[in-house]
């Protein structure tokens, strides 16, 4: 019998791949109709190691290690997820990798032999695109040094207009999260983002991958915590499993966390009954709208496609805008990585010669 993933190389090198050299600037093409949604291959090999995290204060002021909040002790139901939100001010925005950086730095970790640095709500995104039941558009920005790739965000026009023109209503599910997390969690008065680190391999590229978490049960594992409207019929609970079940299992997979904690909520914004899945248990209820595998699979394949190609001392997007292709277009140069970290990166390599 033939190896699956033999299987797999062969259908890539079939594709349909649209590339031009436009003003001497690579412009290239993967048609998501072409990718293959190999049912047939099963167990793609993933096993994320955690090497340590760091945290941020809400000033942005990078501390190395961090204190991960555990659950209170009791969750008393029904929880009121508006309180608090007129006074709330959203804080966000497109995420950096400075702090993860500065982390390679504080601990002095070695990056010849590290394929790719990015967070990993940006893998998420890639690797959903098939299944995305809410059809969001990304951009990533790549630029290599030596052999490593560093993949930041970018902000696309939909997702700027789509912040700019949110409703009330909008504004509320997005801090209904954010105080879901300080009703149930025993958090301290500074309120810190706190990450963790990791590495991996996505088929032959070494991964270091920076995620946000947001607590840790009694037995110290760590948590991912949502919520999510209450659900009234069958239809509610396929979009689930289709949409905030994938999604979050996908943030945990890729980071080796292994349970999740949703609050459910009525209409009013009330939390009024809570319930924990492990990965497995997501797994198996979603079994019949999409598989793990496929979707790590097709990760590994828009990697392979797009690192192929770029080329070091370039600039480039790649980016998805709800078409029935992924794009990698080159870009003109910027200089936006820290001169310091792009010293420390030649130096890894130096003395690795």
């Amino acid at each position: 019998m033939s190896d699956p993933r033999s299987d797999w190389s062969v259908s890539k090198r079939r594709k349909k791949i649209h590339k031009d050299n436009h003003n001497g600037f690579l412009h290239s093409k993967l048609s998501l109709k072409s990718t293959k949604s190999k049912s047939d291959i099963k167990n793609f090999p993933y096993n994320p190691i955690r090497l340590g995290e760091y945290s941020l204060s809400s000033d942005r002021t990078f501390s190395n290690g961090a204190t991960i909040p555990s659950f209170k002790d009791q969750i008393k139901l029904p929880i009121n997820l508006n309180h608090g939100f007129k006074d709330w001010v959203d804080g966000s925005s497109v995420p950096t990798l400075d702090a993860l950086f500065e982390w390679v730095r504080e601990n002095n970790f070695v990056l010849n032999n590290v394929s790719l640095i990015t967070y990993r709500g940006l893998l998420k995104k890639i690797a959903v695109t098939k299944q995305d039941i809410y059809k969001n558009d990304w951009c990533v920005r790549l630029s290599k040094i030596h052999s490593t790739i560093i993949m930041d965000e970018v902000e696309t026009n939909a997702q700027k207009i789509k912040q700019d023109n949110a409703t009330e209503q909008q504004r509320k599910f997005q801090y209904y999260g954010h105080q879901f997390e300080k009703e149930i969690l025993d958090c301290s008065s500074d309120e810190k983002e706190n990450d963790i680190v990791v590495t991996s391999k996505i088929g032959r590229f070494r991964c270091l991958l920076a995620a946000e978490v947001d607590g840790k049960d009694k037995e110290g594992n760590l948590v991912e915590i949502k919520t999510h409207r209450s659900m009234q019929n069958d239809y509610h609970r396929r979009a689930f499993e289709k949409g905030k079940l994938l999604n979050t299992y996908l943030q945990c997979y890729l980071v080796g966390i292994n349970y999740t904690f949703f609050g459910f909520r009525d209409q009013k914004g009330f939390i009024t009954h809570t319930k924990g899945y492990s990965l497995p248990n997501i797994e198996q209820r979603c079994a019949k709208e999409w598989k793990k595998d496929t979707i790590m699979w097709f990760l590994n394949e828009v990697l392979e496609w797009a690192f192929d190609q770029i080329e070091t001392g370039k600039l480039y997007h790649l980016h998805y805008s709800r078409e029935d292709y992924i794009q990698l277009n080159q870009v003109q140069n910027e200089n936006y990585l820290p001169g310091w970290f792009i010293d420390y990166t030649n130096k890894c390599y130096e003395n690795a010669d």
